[in-house]
């Protein structure tokens, strides 16, 4: 089930993944995802109206938490909203912030992680043969996309913020994303293609610098809807949600037109992020279509500012253990770490990453590097 809804969205929020943690102070970002969590439900958020597209009932199964002594000196932080570990296919850690009202079936955005899902529904289409290889220039499928710059850019260095379109740094990202959204000055007039038309020339040329921006996963977005002839979150959630989790429920915030705001704004439950990343795991490690795509990323990551990581298809890739692992990131400390070596999917969903055994963004390789050593054998 599908449909869409108006609900109003926090003036002060931004939402710049990786942003400084200052931008967003832990209450204020706290409250955020609160606001996010009940947007599908409520519609109201505070005084600007955005659509969000709906999918599925809202969870109410018996709710469900698995016990670990040792993992809860890492993630049973004041800061943690919820942490899961798969090993396997098994939950074998599971536990939620139950100060902060947290459970299992409790809504929670994804932030930046988002950004894989909007890959995922691009990956599904060159699956299908809707796209016929990467190395295309995006304005041949999307008329819109060939009148700006991003139209001579190859769908892969847009998947890997290579675009060359925005300028380097992040310092207008807040204009594009609350033109996407529809917020502050841009109230009631949410466009995610007339956010992508604020840069009419492009910054340099493709592939020479990654640059991490909302406008190229915007670009994205409606690249999967023009070739698609619906918005991304409708074919991310038929062709991807729906093989791991069934009719579970998602939401995901919209322009006014119903196309997808990709950067951020995918909410699920814990436990489905945590069964999407056990998804592409499985995916990668039998070398399906969509697998090949994702391990294309990681093989061909890009180098980026920060030297222990690099960029692959909407995705970062660390080194756990001495070897590359797929991992979703967003701002605030969430993280999907898929660990190959270990057979460990690691989640968590967090309103700071400061936690008192490490910062996030700093740890979580050791964190994920640890896991084996806390888990049943």
């Amino acid at each position: 089930m599908k449909h869409l809804v108006f609900g109003l969205l926090i003036s002060s929020l931004s939402l710049l993944p990786l942003a400084a943690s200052a931008d967003h102070p832990p209450k204020r970002l706290l409250r955020n995802f609160m606001a996010f969590s009940q947007l599908g439900e409520t519609g109201k958020l505070a005084e600007f109206d955005v659509n969000v597209a709906v999918y599925g009932a809202r969870p109410s199964a018996a709710v469900t938490a698995v016990p670990n002594a040792a993992l809860d000196q890492i993630f049973a932080d004041k800061f943690n909203l919820a942490a899961i570990v798969l090993k396997g296919d098994e939950v074998v850690y599971e536990r939620y912030n139950s100060e902060k009202n947290i459970d299992s079936n409790t809504l929670l955005m994804g932030m930046s992680m988002s950004k894989t899902a909007a890959a995922a529904a691009v990956g599904a289409l060159l699956c299908d043969g809707k796209i016929k290889s990467l190395d295309d220039k995006a304005g041949a499928y999307s008329s819109f996309l060939k009148t700006i710059p991003h139209g001579d850019v190859s769908i892969k260095n847009i998947l890997q913020m290579n675009s060359g379109v925005s300028p380097i740094g992040r310092s207008d990202e807040k204009r594009f994303n609350r033109k996407a959204r529809g917020v502050a000055k841009f109230a009631g007039a949410a466009d995610v293609r007339g956010a992508l038309a604020f840069y009419k020339l492009a910054a340099r040329t493709a592939g020479q610098e990654v640059n991490y921006h909302s406008s190229d996963t915007l670009a994205l977005s409606v690249l999967v809807e023009d070739i698609a002839g619906k918005p991304l979150s409708d074919v991310f959630h038929q062709h991807i949600f729906q093989k791991f989790t069934g009719d579970g429920y998602m939401h995901w915030t919209a322009d006014q037109s119903g196309t997808t705001v990709t950067f951020s704004d995918l909410v699920m439950t814990a436990k489905d992020w945590a069964r999407f990343g056990r998804f592409i795991m499985t995916e990668r490690r039998n070398n399906t279509c969509l697998g090949a795509f994702f391990s294309e990323g990681m093989q061909n990551a890009v180098a980026t500012p920060k030297p222990d990581r690099k960029y692959g298809y909407q995705s970062w890739v660390y080194q756990v253990g001495g070897q590359p692992a797929f991992v979703f990131q967003g701002h605030g400390g969430q993280f999907l770490v898929l660990n190959d070596a270990n057979d460990t999917v690691l989640l968590t969903l967090s309103f700071n990453e400061s936690y008192a055994a490490g910062n996030l963004f700093k740890d979580i390789a050791r964190f994920a590097e640890k896991l084996d050593l806390s888990l049943p054998h």
